[in-house]
């Protein structure tokens, strides 16, 4: 990329364009391939279609003989044996689709033949095993016998009892040969002298060639068509001789008989089509795309020039000279981009005469900076001023909770023991004199004991609640909440959902401070009657809402606390929640009640 990038701006422009058309030339490529492809398939495919029509008007020609064949051989049964060879002379004329026919007797013997044959001319399939092993069968029999100089044009011989339920009766065997037969099957395409057709049998060797060069061997397809042969499929293939053109072979079996049908062509000749659409295509693709590209370099050659002296125009406006205009001599985008840079030059004179003004205006700007400056250290003395009241307050939350626990263990539990203690004394002096005074004072002391222990974990309780470590945040939540606003007559309700078990730990901890605070806030300053707190327990954070009926207040006035503290309550929860990454949305009005929303990410 780096040295395509060091290229000149002609050549890249002569490559983009070579690229692009080489991609628009490959891209109809393909598609003239693919056109290609299928016109090869289609004339395959119609080779193959000739093959299957040949094939089976052979198939329907055996069947058609065969059904002929069974009436004749009923017909000449019923006539005494003397009588049945001229019968069947009449009907070999009347169908004269047979070469030979020939009668057998029961044992196999030749008995006569039609017509009626010379000495070195009987019928020459006497002595086939495929023929001896049909004359004894009780029904007609299409077969084709080993292959020789007699089988060549030989479609079929058919076998046939004279009585289907006695081959006593002797058979009737008849040749079906293509040049006896009218076999309009075998008609080629008007104007395809190159075109062929063939019968071949079970092994692929050819009985009867047809149009096309007489010049043929009876094996030559063998190896190409065996592998369809043998799996009894149709198909077309490509023979590729060693001394003569290559041929396409289409091949379709016969269903009455072993063997097929081909039709054959010279490979030129059938697919001409495709071949010149080949050779269209790469003589013209070829010299389309170096047409193009010795456009394409004239195209960038037209581009750079006015370019490169526009570079110059540039290079003289670097060095200073804003005087001498640009020349516009061009209506494109590149005139359009001579007239910007004059455009830009006039700019640059104009701005050469007005630095000094803006100097004088850096100078104003700096003393507002300045004064901007005062401003925001006067902004940071006051966020200081209430971070130090905010610990001010805390130190002296603590203290006033350290002074009440103080106050309330030695006005309540003190006293309380020391009662405790004097009753014991009591009861220690009448256990032996007055048994019955003795365990009233140990009653009264139980009692005074189980006081005290309230007492003391109440005082526990306002220190850190127990139920937040062995209940859960929820429960702890409640547990102030309604010890906090039972007193002053207000309703609690509470509402959870999602899984409160990952709320643990500090983030926890946070919450219910939050929390603690908006509700002590709402039993000491809304007078509402009604608080609703929810916990809505999420996968990575919590949303916490505390919202009550009461008086509400703007938020705005107390975004920062005042000098009477009012106010460090709420900053002291947003410090809290963003401490954690969270964050305390505050929304109320005067006689609207107040909402406190807090996120507290877990983790």
């Amino acid at each position: 990329m780096r040295r395509y990038g060091q290229l000149s701006l002609r050549t890249r422009i002569a490559a983009g364009v070579f690229a692009g058309l080489a991609v628009l030339v490959t891209v109809f490529g393909l598609l003239a391939l693919r056109a290609i492809s299928l016109s090869t398939t289609f004339a395959l495919e119609e080779r193959l279609h000739l093959a299957q029509i040949s094939a089976e008007a052979v198939d329907d020609l055996i069947d058609h003989t065969a059904q002929q064949f069974e009436q004749t051989a009923a017909f000449a049964a019923t006539w005494a044996s003397e009588q049945q060879q001229g019968q069947v002379a009449q009907v070999y004329d009347l169908l004269a689709e047979f070469e030979r026919i020939a009668r057998f007797g029961p044992d196999g013997a030749l008995l006569w033949e039609v017509p009626q044959p010379t000495e070195d001319a009987r019928w020459a399939f006497g002595d086939d095993a495929t023929v001896r092993d049909a004359l004894g069968r009780l029904q007609t029999t299409i077969l084709v016998p080993a292959r020789g100089p007699a089988s060549d044009d030989l479609i079929a011989i058919l076998v046939t009892p004279l009585d289907r339920q006695d081959a006593a009766a002797g058979f009737l065997a008849g040749e079906l040969r293509v040049s006896h037969a009218d076999v309009s099957l075998l008609s080629l395409p008007e104007g395809e002298a190159s075109l062929g057709s063939e019968i071949v049998d079970a092994d692929g060797y050819i009985v009867f060639h047809s149009g096309g060069e007489e010049d043929f061997h009876a094996d030559e397809h063998v190896r190409v068509l065996a592998p369809m042969i043998a799996e009894g499929r149709p198909g077309t293939a490509i023979h590729h001789e060693a001394n003569g053109p290559d041929h396409v072979v289409a091949y379709y079996p016969f269903r009455l008989r072993p063997g097929g049908f081909v039709v054959e062509q010279t490979e030129d000749a059938a697919l001409v089509l495709p071949q010149e659409m080949q050779r269209i295509m790469l003589v013209y693709g070829i010299g389309a795309l170096l047409a193009a590209s010795v456009a394409a370099w004239l195209h960038a050659t037209s581009v750079v020039r006015p370019i490169r002296r526009l570079t110059g125009d540039a290079a003289r406006m670097a060095s200073g000279d804003l005087d001498h205009p640009i020349a516009v001599s061009r209506g494109d985008e590149i005139g359009e981009l001579a007239s910007r840079f004059d455009e830009m030059r006039v700019k640059l004179r104009t701005s050469l005469e007005e630095s000094t003004r803006w100097a004088e205006e850096l100078e104003h700007r700096v003393e507002l900076r300045a004064r901007e400056a005062d401003e925001r250290n006067r902004e940071l003395h006051a966020l200081n001023r209430i971070r130090r009241q905010l610990l001010a307050k805390t130190i002296s939350a603590q203290e006033e909770e350290r002074k009440r626990l103080a106050r309330d263990l030695h006005d309540d539990s003190a006293q309380t023991l020391t009662a405790v203690l004097m009753s014991l004394s009591a009861a220690e002096g009448a256990i032996v004199a007055d048994p019955q005074a003795a365990r009233a004072s140990l009653a009264r002391s139980r009692s005074q004991l189980e006081m005290a222990l309230t007492e003391i974990r109440k005082a526990i309780v306002d220190l850190r609640p127990s139920a937040l470590d062995d209940l859960g945040l929820a429960s702890a939540i409640r547990s102030y909440a309604e010890e906090r606003l039972r007193p002053g007559g207000i309703k609690l309700s509470l509402a959870t959902s999602g899984d409160e078990r990952r709320a643990r730990g500090p983030a926890a901890t946070a919450i219910f401070r939050i929390i603690q605070e908006a509700v002590s806030n709402a039993a000491q300053h809304s007078a509402a009657a009604n608080v609703r707190v929810s916990l809505d327990f999420e996968r990575n954070q919590i949303h916490a809402r505390v919202e009550d009926d009461g008086s509400g207040f703007d938020p705005a006035s107390l975004r920062q606390p005042q000098e009477s503290g009012r106010g460090l309550g709420l900053l002291g929860m947003r410090e809290r929640a963003e401490l954690f990454g969270g964050d305390v949305e505050i929304e109320s009005r005067p006689g609207a009640g107040t909402s406190i929303l807090v996120r507290m990410p877990l983790g």
